[in-house]
């Protein structure tokens, strides 16, 4: 038997060494390792998130916003902490778990209580489930307030787009991942993207921020902003008006676009149909920019481009008489115009105000086909015009050694070559900027995130044609949209207006064959000191008319109309300058034979019967 007091000095031994142990461990805690214990426990509590960094903001010329960023909330939640929460009243649990959470998740940001509840619920859910992908900052602090456990929330940038579907080929979008998908919001990105910032903090067992713990911060650096050269009024007004014409027309699109001849660039673009920029859902296909994309045969708009060409080749003059037949072969088919006529006597300016084909193959077959095809391609179709936006086609202009035996002849008015939209815009502004080409552009400059501006310059312009040229073809093309031309619902009430009007056949992307037609009308104004282009597209209308001045005439006017009012441009005071576009062939010069310079050789040389 173990004496009593053997039996406690050995407890007490026992206590005193393990108290010892003890005594030893929390020196070296408290005292030799304190420091990397600490870093230890620190370091479980810290967390890592990213700040989101402000998408630069992009504006119109007067800083109405297009696309803007905006802070939002993703409501998420940890399920393996949302069980455990409960609702109490009067000290008694009324309400617990997922259903309870589902309940108030919903009250506050009006989603529906059955999708969060089956988010929660959901088998294998991750750690960090989206419970309602978009919310306001405000939403999410009446939610904070609920204290529901396991209940959290991110930040996120929201892309706004204020002008919808009428900028959105133009603007672009930001779809999945926040990643750029489309128009400026892609070729400017470099710009417009920020730098996003970083916040480590301490954080308890549930997740929430220890209000007195680590709290370290690298701010984001938002992205530059771009200010645009459109007028969100004037996009708007534009996109509006070729909707209507489309659906009014029967139309498959439509596109218009309203240019400064002075500087190039745009004051706004629109096609429709379009689509609602705010829908990452849709399909990329349909989002396309097809005022930008779509290549189409220009028809009679090209014939300014010959008419130019034989002018600065010293071919013809204006008042030059120009025997038109009733219809006439080249490379062995048939040619004729769009109406049937007796023979006419027009000048080379009434070829062009009329819109004559068969009066363009006449002096237009003196320009040899590898000149022509050089002031094609001077004009700027066959080549990308340089505004960067994703998409562009050069468009197709084939070389003389490809041409078939009436490539030639086509080419003078519009057929047998495709284009885009702003191609065609740019031969127009060309003539109305007294011969001098200037690049589209979108941009007029970009504001850094310390707030510098620093503005696009203006591009320096290319002469293609003399101002003897561009003054001789905007006083014929006066009389095209003019009571008595033909295009009199292209007129500008109290305006001198300088356009032309083209009904050209349509290729189907689809079969490579013709059906329908493109009907367009360019023009710009004022005439005597012209301030704008504007083209108007409407792509195979099936109703009201084919014809290009009666389908884009009247858009055309309206538009132009309401951009000179705009700019608060005053109307013409005086007559506009007309040329003759007929002549009498019984009062020509003795020994002159009518039309004979131009009508009869040619008609001769093909030999015809």
């Amino acid at each position: 038997m173990v004496h009593p007091q053997r039996r406690v000095r050995a407890l007490l031994l026992g206590m005193l060494l393990v108290l010892s142990l003890f005594a030893a461990q929390l020196v070296r805690l408290q005292g030799l390792d304190a420091a990397s214990v600490s870093a230890a426990a620190l370091d479980g509590r810290l967390a890592v998130k990213t700040i989101p960094a402000g998408r630069g903001t992009i504006t119109d010329i007067d800083g109405a916003e297009l696309a803007v960023s905006t802070e939002r909330k993703r409501v998420t939640a940890d399920p393996t902490l949302v069980q455990d929460f409960t609702v109490t009243k009067d000290g008694e649990v009324v309400a617990k778990g997922y259903a309870a959470a589902a309940q108030i998740v919903a009250e506050v940001t009006g989603a529906k209580q059955s999708s969060v509840l089956e988010k929660l619920t959901e088998p294998d859910s991750p750690r960090s489930t989206v419970l309602v992908p978009d919310v306001s900052p405000q939403k999410w602090q009446e939610l904070r307030k609920r204290d529901v456990r396991g209940v959290f929330a991110e930040s996120y940038m929201r892309r706004d787009y204020p002008l919808g579907e009428s900028a959105a080929q133009l603007i672009g979008w930001v779809g999945a991942g926040d990643q750029p998908a489309g128009g400026l919001e892609l070729v400017r990105n470099s710009e417009l993207v920020g730098t996003p910032g970083e916040a480590v903090y301490e954080q308890g067992r549930t997740g929430e921020v220890i209000s007195t713990g680590l709290y370290r911060e690298e701010p984001a650096q938002p992205g530059s902003d771009l200010r645009l050269s459109l007028d969100a009024d004037m996009q708007w007004y534009i996109y509006d008006a070729v909707r209507k014409r489309v659906k009014e027309s029967g139309g498959l699109s439509g596109y218009a676009v309203v240019q400064e001849v002075r500087t190039g660039r745009i004051v706004g673009m629109a096609s429709y149909p379009s689509f609602d920029p705010a829908d990452t859902t849709q399909d990329v296909a349909k989002m396309r920019n097809a005022a930008v994309e779509d290549v189409y045969e220009p028809g009679s708009t090209a014939k300014l481009i010959t008419a130019a060409a034989a002018l600065e080749e010293g071919i013809i003059e204006p008042q030059d008489p120009i025997e038109v037949p009733s219809g006439m072969r080249r490379g062995g088919w048939p040619f004729k115009d769009v109406e049937p006529h007796p023979v006419l006597h027009l000048t080379f300016a009434g070829v062009l105000a009329k819109s004559s084909n068969m009066g363009t193959l006449l002096y237009g077959e003196k320009l040899p086909g590898e000149k022509l095809y050089e002031w094609i391609r001077k004009f700027g179709l066959g080549a990308p015009t340089g505004h960067g936006l994703p998409g562009e086609s050069p468009g197709l202009v084939p070389e003389p050694k490809t041409w078939s035996a009436t490539t030639h002849y086509t080419l003078m008015y519009g057929q047998g070559m495709s284009g885009t939209l702003l191609q065609q815009v740019g031969v127009f502004q060309t003539v109305a900027n007294n011969g001098v080409h200037l690049p589209p552009s979108f941009v007029a400059g970009t504001t850094d995130p310390d707030g510098r501006y620093t503005e696009v310059p203006v591009a320096q312009g290319k002469r293609i044609i003399s101002e003897k040229t561009a003054t001789t073809l905007t006083r014929i093309m006066q009389q095209i949209p003019a009571t008595g031309g033909t295009a009199p619902d292209a007129a500008v009430p109290g305006y001198h207006v300088a356009g032309k009007t083209s009904t050209a056949s349509r290729i189907d992307p689809k079969t490579g064959r013709y059906s329908g037609v493109t009907s367009s009308f360019i023009g710009f104004a004022p005439a005597e000191n012209p301030e704008y282009v504007v083209a108007v597209v409407v792509q195979r209308p099936t109703r009201i008319s084919q014809y290009g001045g009666v389908i884009a005439g009247p858009v055309f006017s309206s538009i132009m109309r309401y951009a000179l009012q705009k700019e608060g441009i005053e109307p013409a005071t005086t007559p506009p300058v007309t040329v003759p576009l007929e002549y009498d062939p019984a009062k020509q010069a003795p020994g002159e034979e009518p039309g004979v310079t131009l009508g009869e050789i040619a008609v001769k040389d093909e030999g015809t019967p």
